[in-house]
């Protein structure tokens, strides 16, 4: 037997093939530090055996924490980055196997009755194998050069299948998983798992006795639970499949009894949270230590103020998703995902189950739960319904082939699936590549480092450098003695102040009565209790007023968005000054000197346009400008250039096309350009005047 006949014959070559392909090409986009949003908290909770953000993704801490300790890379968040790559790439290998147990078992032609033929009469239903067998075509010369064992039907599946794992490879929101760390790789690598192995317990058991798919699939599915909670979005698919086959019967709910200590021995990996929290490590998001506290976390209570906020923001993220199907899997796939949802519906039932009726509900399952999900950045809760519409795509090959009737389907199907992959690489190549991003690195250390020593700073920018500080602070051990506050986790995350007081307990020994006031009312509200409401915004005040006016010994800073949507109850007495990169907190007879910061931008390689590069750049530039407006009022012309030009090192690619771009992210790099003008402008009447 070749190499070809093997490759074809067997698809966990053709996953290993798929899934080594997009881990060489993931490593040549891969994210060389942090990125934004939750990549530095999840890197410490890895790195640290801590707790992550609501749900918890134990399973992805533990995992994490293996991949930080290789010695693969330079740094743990290097490590975690390329962890993401390989689970991303392993997940379009494993769906190249579910993709095969599709197309050759579950996806058989309808059975032509004949004319005349006492058959037609007949109600008969026949077995998988007996559909397996009526639609073998001719075997053709390629295909018996091939083996005897190789029929045209699995040669066509395996083809379609490689196709498959192809175009969800380097679709443009699976490749973006691979760029950097996240819980969303391993939910990839996990669900298509989990299909797979519940696809060949319903095809190959028969008994009410569990055989050994039966059991991984219950075990795989309770370990994608410990990964992400959303995997409640396979639900309507299974259910409905798994009735179908089984239906109401003694016998079906026999083996969901005989499933169930396999599921359950999964999710005991969610022990690990109250366990490990109970030792406080240094990153303890929730501290889910007693019963509430836990069932909070795990269930992501406090993700709930954004879910089903009105069908606005379902109509939004509607129109959303469909404007990025085309981006995602090209022009082309589209158009054969259409084909291939022609084809599962010309396809034969199996066993009582419909793989078109399986394929949407994968689907819609999750597309019409994640468009009521009001967020930015909503793309990578569509991955369910992108890695469905990536079988449909292996279908419409399929489909195609059939309808044209070539004598050689299987090398036409071969070139249709490297054309697509070859067309989809070239199209998200350069939308995927995040190789030159050290933005969120830049900005934490840009912060930390200009900062006096022992300042304290106050900031809601979370995605932008807050999540970064965590790991740069208590990982890398880069300025710890900077005191970085979540002023939004401050008035709402009760857990968050013994975690701030581990840190700095002397800072919070100052305002204790202050803090237990305003924590009888926050722990109410963290816990839907009953509490004053009109006691906790002044309770609040005076919290904030003594945090900074009892530390004033040390010095305060607050960040530009807090200027921009001033907070009327923080710190009311104090003064706001700039102060270069940041604003300093001050009395209000005071005034201060800043020096010129020392600053790292390393963004010639990634001039990339969006909400969060452009955010990244203005909330940098802008306090910079402002302190230079308050040098030239006081005459010091000099020093006021030195921070005009570090504000214009922030300056964006004011030449890009804007058009392409969303109208969120249009809108923000409108106005980054008008602000980024407006400091030239400034910079150039000096220049001008001397």
């Amino acid at each position: 037997m070749t190499l070809m006949d093997r490759l074809l014959s067997r698809p966990i070559y053709l996953a290993a093939l798929v899934a080594c392909v997009a881990f060489l090409t993931y490593l040549n986009t891969l994210a060389p530090s942090a990125d934004f949003i939750d990549a530095g908290e999840l890197a410490t909770a890895c790195t640290t055996l801590g707790i992550c953000h609501p749900t918890g993704y134990p399973l992805f801490t533990l995992i994490g924490w293996v991949f930080a300790h290789l010695p693969i890379a330079s740094n743990a968040m290097l490590r975690l980055n390329i962890m993401a790559a390989f689970f991303t790439a392993s997940g379009a290998g494993v769906l190249v196997l579910l993709a095969y147990e599709v197309f050759l078992f579950w996806m058989p032609e309808r059975i032509r009755r004949q004319k005349n033929s006492p058959q037609t009469k007949t109600k008969q239903r026949p077995s998988v194998r007996d559909k397996q067998s009526l639609t073998d075509t001719p075997v053709s010369a390629k295909a018996q050069s091939l083996g005897p064992q190789l029929g045209t039907n699995q040669l066509l599946a395996g083809v379609a299948a490689l196709a498959t794992g192809l175009a969800a490879a380097f679709s443009s929101t699976w490749w973006s998983q691979s760029t950097a760390i996240e819980v969303y790789p391993m939910h990839l690598f996990m669900v298509s798992m989990v299909l797979t192995f519940f696809l060949r317990m319903l095809r190959k058991e028969e008994e009410i006795a569990l055989g050994l798919d039966g059991k991984l699939f219950a075990l795989t599915l309770a370990l994608s639970f410990a990964n992400h909670m959303t995997t409640i979005l396979l639900a309507p698919a299974c259910l409905y499949m798994f009735f179908a086959r089984y239906r109401f019967s003694y016998m079906a709910w026999q083996r969901i009894l005989r499933l169930a200590p396999f599921f359950v021995a999964g999710l005991l990996l969610y022990l690990y949270l109250p366990i490990r929290s109970a030792q406080y490590p240094l990153m303890d998001w929730g501290h889910p230590t007693t019963v509430g506290a836990f069932l909070r976390h795990v269930t992501g209570g406090q993700y709930k103020i954004w879910m089903f906020t009105g069908t606005g923001a379902a109509a939004k993220q509607w129109a959303y998703f469909w404007h990025r199907v085309p981006v995602e899997f090209t022009v082309l796939g589209a158009a054969l995902a259409a084909v291939g949802l022609y084809g599962m519906f010309l396809s034969g039932s199996v066993r009582r189950t419909h793989v078109l009726v399986f394929t949407l509900l994968l689907f819609f399952g999750c597309l019409l739960y994640s468009i009521n999900y009001d967020i930015h950045d909503i793309d990578s809760y569509f991955l369910l319904a992108y890695l469905a519409m990536a079988l449909s795509i292996g279908a419409g090959l399929v489909t195609v082939i059939k309808f044209a009737k070539t004598p050689n389907p299987v090398l036409l199907i071969t070139g249709g699936a490297l054309l697509l992959g070859a067309i989809e690489i070239s199209q998200n190549y350069a939308d995927s590549d995040e190789s030159g991003n050290h933005m969120v690195e830049d900005y934490t250390k840009n912060l930390l480092t200009n900062l006096p020593k022992d300042a304290i700073i106050f900031s809601t920018q979370w995605d932008f450098w807050v999540s970064g500080a965590f790991y740069y602070q208590l990982v890398e051990h880069i300025r710890p003695d900077v005191l970085v506050i979540d002023k939004a986790m401050l008035r709402d995350r009760p857990w968050y102040f013994a975690e701030l007081a581990q840190r700095a307990p002397e800072v919070f020994r100052r305002i204790k009565p202050e803090t237990d006031a305003f924590l009888n009312y926050l722990w109410a509200f963290d816990r839907g209790e009953k509490f004053d409401q009109n006691a906790i915004a002044p309770a609040y005040e005076r919290f904030t007023t003594a945090l900074v006016e009892r530390n004033l010994d040390r010095p305060i800073f607050i960040t530009q968005e807090m200027v921009d949507e001033k907070d009327e109850l923080f710190a009311p007495t104090m003064k706001v000054v700039p102060a270069g990169i940041a604003y300093r907190l001050l009395p209000r007879d005071s005034v201060i000197e800043a020096a010129v910061p020392k600053l790292e931008w390393r963004d010639q390689h990634y001039r990339r346009r969006n909400y969060y590069t452009d955010d990244s750049r203005v909330l940098q530039a802008i306090p910079l400008a402002l302190y230079g407006q308050t040098l030239l009022q006081r005459g010091e012309t000099e020093r006021a250039k030195q921070f005009f030009d570090a504000a214009l090192r922030f300056k964006p690619d004011m030449g890009a096309k804007l058009d392409d771009l969303s109208e969120r992210d249009r809108s923000l790099a409108e106005s980054a350009n008008e602000k980024m003008t407006q400091i030239e402008a400034m910079r150039a009447r000096l220049a001008a005047k001397h």
